[in-house]
């Protein structure tokens, strides 16, 4: 789930801040991981003490218009996602063959392989692919910023003093926004089910799981912000967005040598196929269980609806993988992950609006000590988190409409 929600515009967003501010905005991607932990427990506890997932509960607790309007924002979604990664695969195996593979015919065999691993149902297929992935996307990134680390007492100020620049509120914002997922956030209730995690024992474990997750993702967005502030801030090399991928190759490769080019484009490349492949195989359970509560259908129907072989999951992973073919041959993969960053910054403040209804009902929904409603500290928390990514939401939507992207 955490591999999931690391993807191309979370590189990029990363390596923007980190050219422009250094190490001082270290902080704001350390809070976002860590607000993105607090939605993904409240999501887990939710679930290990009803035993349902998140849609069951918007199904069951929230207007009826809730859930065809969350299926309608889905289908965006859906599309903005599988072309961004897609796109983002594309751009990762040009730069790596430094253009002999095109990046419009690199994206269309990504995702026809992709497709072609999860198509047949095979969770031990999906996660043996899914380790390495994981394994190489993260040493390859921790490997390039141990490499080129100076100054730790900068990168100890930039994580513990929390400073906003001039100017530097949208990037703060950017970069708490720019890490762990948004719909992703969801795929976690579908792999407790299938492991057979739901009843409360599990609350340690879930707990477990998600800090180690979320660890990671943190340690991996401030990786790749500490190799831009030494090759980009340092040297006062100036990027954007359109650039920021194929600039940080380079400029390690001329720091480190040609190994540096090969081990963070490897990384890069590691992470996009991962998120490719995490995206593809979770997101259409949550599509199919949308459709089968939309259907009201009970719940043994609704089970074998969500399941990897049933019909409704492989139409919707179908559809995910023709909707990513026209966003290959586009031509602009920059653009398109902007747009997906934009799409997805619009999910985090529903589910910290629903999450503070959720788990505060006391009277229609029993809770155990083990796994308890919200308390106020958490409250607090997801109040902050709703009001963070609406301006997160509202800044990326007008930039959008002031800012040309390649």
């Amino acid at each position: 789930m955490a591999a999931s929600g690391i993807g191309a515009s979370d590189i990029i967003v990363a390596s923007v801040g980190g050219a422009k501010y250094g190490a001082r905005l270290l902080w704001a991607l350390a809070l976002g991981a860590f607000l993105k932990f607090l939605l993904s427990e409240g999501l887990a506890r939710w679930q290990l003490a009803t035993g349902t997932t998140a849609l069951e509960g918007w199904a069951r607790h929230l207007p009826r218009w809730v859930l065809p309007l969350f299926l309608m924002y889905l289908v965006v979604w859906s599309i903005a996602v599988s072309g961004a990664l897609v796109s983002g695969c594309g751009l990762a195996i040009e730069n790596i063959s430094g253009g002999a593979v095109p990046r419009s015919w690199g994206g269309l065999a990504h995702a026809a392989l992709a497709f072609a691993l999860i198509v047949p149902g095979r969770t031990n297929c999906f996660m043996q692919v899914m380790r390495p992935l994981i394994a190489v996307m993260f040493f390859s990134i921790v490997l390039c910023a141990a490499l080129t680390f100076r100054e730790p007492m900068a990168v100890a100020r930039g994580l513990m003093v929390p400073s906003i620049p001039i100017n530097g509120i949208p990037y703060v914002l950017s970069l708490v926004g720019g890490i762990g997922g948004s719909v992703t956030l969801l795929s976690y209730n579908y792999l407790l089910r299938e492991e057979g995690r739901v009843d409360v024992l599990s609350i340690r474990a879930v707990r477990w799981d998600l800090a180690v997750a979320y660890l990671l993702t943190a340690v991996f967005g401030l990786s790749v912000m500490l190799i831009a502030d030494r090759v980009f801030f340092t040297a006062g090399v100036a990027i954007t967005d359109a650039t920021a991928v194929t600039r940080m190759a380079a400029q390690l490769g001329e720091l480190l040598g040609p190994a540096g080019f090969y081990i963070y484009s490897l990384g890069f490349w590691a992470a996009v196929v991962a998120s490719l492949v995490g995206v593809w195989q979770t997101v259409p359970s949550i599509f199919a269980e949308g459709f089968a509560l939309w259907r009201k259908l009970e719940p043994e129907p609704r089970e074998q609806a969500r399941r990897s072989n049933g019909v409704p999951y492989r139409a919707a992973l179908s559809f995910m993988a023709v909707a990513s073919v026209p966003f290959a041959l586009l031509g602009r993969p920059v653009l398109v992950v902007v747009v997906f960053t934009i799409v997805s910054s619009l999910f985090v403040p529903f589910v910290a609006a629903t999450l503070l209804y959720l788990n505060n009902l006391n009277n229609r929904v029993t809770w155990s000590a083990a796994v308890r409603h919200n308390g106020r500290t958490t409250n607090v928390l997801l109040w902050l988190v709703l009001v963070l990514f609406v301006a997160i939401g509202a800044l990326e939507i007008s930039a959008l409409f002031h800012s040309p992207v390649g």
